[in-house]
């Protein structure tokens, strides 16, 4: 019997809820793979790729652990383009590699790699379908608010920054999608998950 993986892209805009979806998923059973946390791992205290934006940027996006200062770096990163630009060239395909990597080791059932850029880096080559987690900006720019610490201003300059919702739910173009719309209760998105693992796993 040859075994199936169905590869699912999940994302959504910051702040939409995709953390709490893909842990909802990952607890029925299904496989993540977590953009985010590759892209932690590729700039590691001793990792080529944080070696590479220390010669870009200098030692000043270091803490004094000689880790990486997220925090000053994502400063950097929205004040220019031009340094978004070259951080996106030094890190995206040492974390699109350990994705493929992630992905190829992977042989059975349902795998979700959530991937935040989905849309802007057009990155649905290698999947079957795609999972939209969406909610309306300002749930986005109040939850950003929360959880970054930021005021409203700098909220919206970090949703300004990725695609726009229209163009996230056009994703259906390219790839059968699901919506999964999170501005409720969580209680109603675990009811919405459910019923999407059935859906997905259905299908393997």
């Amino acid at each position: 019997m040859t075994s199936k993986v169905l590869r699912v892209a999940l994302t959504g805009g910051i702040a939409s809820g995709k953390s709490l979806v893909s842990d909802l998923l990952e607890i029925h059973g299904c496989h993540i793979v977590d953009l985010d946390v590759i892209s932690r791992e590729v700039v590691l205290p001793g990792t080529e790729g944080l070696n590479e934006l220390v010669e870009s940027f200098g030692d000043s996006i270091l803490l004094s652990d000689g880790s990486l200062d997220r925090k000053n770096l994502r400063d950097v990163l929205y004040k220019k383009g031009r340094n978004r630009a070259k951080i996106e060239q030094i890190l995206h395909p040492k974390i699109l590699q350990k994705m493929k990597s992630s992905m190829e080791s992977f042989k059975e059932g349902v795998m979700v790699v959530v991937i935040p850029l989905l849309v802007e880096k057009q990155l649905w080559g290698p999947f079957d379908r795609a999972v939209v987690v969406d909610c309306d900006s300002k749930t986005q720019i109040n939850r950003l608010m929360e959880r970054d610490n930021v005021d409203s201003e700098k909220a919206k300059t970090m949703l300004m920054a990725q695609a726009s919702r229209e163009q996230r739910l056009q994703l259906n173009d390219h790839l059968p999608t699901d919506i999964i719309e999170n501005n409720s209760r969580v209680i109603d998105l675990k009811e919405k998950v459910d019923a999407l693992y059935q859906r997905l796993v259905s299908l393997v």
